[in-house]
């Protein structure tokens, strides 16, 4: 081995240690047995030695990222398809294509897992929340805007299907108290922040400033949970085109401000 490649081996063995900018010349000599004139030769100078380790950096945090995300998906696969009783780390590391100790290394139990994906999944909805919430409110033509929504969401459960028996894995596993709470967490992230947008619908004269905003949040997470429930049940039931139109008319009616119709003209919507 030249003195280059240890150089450059033990700096990547300390960088795994401590953030890149705290990392010396003197510290990568001591650990690779040479003088630290010889470290700074081989890196240009200390500017050129962080700018290299920051690239470094920023590469593993990126691997872990993506493992991590892969453990993630396989984890969601796995308990949507076996349930939260007959999966483990290693059915998610056969599915994943790692090794058992990849998997530990990112999660210390079925149950870190578990949480860690309730967590990814309802962020992921409260992300998308807000862009769904204006566009429902904002379009020329709310009622029709709003069956357009229910549809898509059928169509995310049909291509989604181990998402939806993830839900109800969710629901039924709150029993145990660390999931309950995590559940409870990021619902109210959920809800609170819907309430927030509804309340502002309804400063802006968008919606009907009757109904209260959090009251209105819950009815509809409540709606949307028992549609998904009445899906798993009977998905040929919950495909009619009509059923959209029908129920989008009765939730838009308790929504719609006195001064605006249900919907504009068919020569409107042309």
């Amino acid at each position: 081995m030249t003195v280059r490649d240890k150089v450059m081996r033990v700096a990547e063995k300390i960088l795994k240690t401590k953030p890149y900018d705290q990392i010396t010349f003197a510290e990568i000599a001591k650990e690779a047995g040479v003088h630290w004139t010889a470290v700074r030769r081989h890196f240009g100078g200390k500017q050129q030695m962080r700018d290299w380790l920051k690239a470094r950096q920023a590469e593993e945090e990126n691997r872990f990222a993506d493992t991590r995300t892969r453990i993630l998906e396989a984890g969601l696969s796995l308990f949507a398809d076996l349930g939260y009783a007959n999966a483990s780390l290693d059915k998610v590391a056969a599915v994943a294509g790692m090794t058992k100790g990849a998997v530990y290394w990112h999660f210390s139990s079925k149950h870190d897992l578990f949480l860690a994906i309730l967590e990814h999944s309802l962020q992921k909805q409260l992300r998308r929340l807000p862009a769904q919430i204006e566009h429902l409110f904002t379009a020329s033509d709310p009622e029709t805007a709003l069956a357009e929504l229910l549809q898509a969401q059928l169509e995310c459960l049909e291509q989604e299907s181990g998402g939806s028996m993830l839900f109800l894995e969710f629901i039924t596993s709150s029993r145990e108290p660390a999931v309950r709470m995590k559940l409870r967490e990021v619902h109210s992230l959920i809800i609170d922040g819907v309430s927030a947008m509804i309340d502002e619908m309804q400063q802006k004269g968008l919606i009907s400033s009757q109904p209260e905003p959090h009251a209105v949040s819950l009815a509809i997470d409540a709606f949307l949970k028992g549609y998904v429930i009445e899906w798993l049940i009977d998905p040929q039931r919950c495909e009619s085109k009509v059923l959209f139109q029908t129920i989008a008319r009765l939730l838009w009616k308790g929504l719609k401000p006195e001064n605006r119709p249900s919907s504009l003209p068919e020569t409107a919507r042309e």
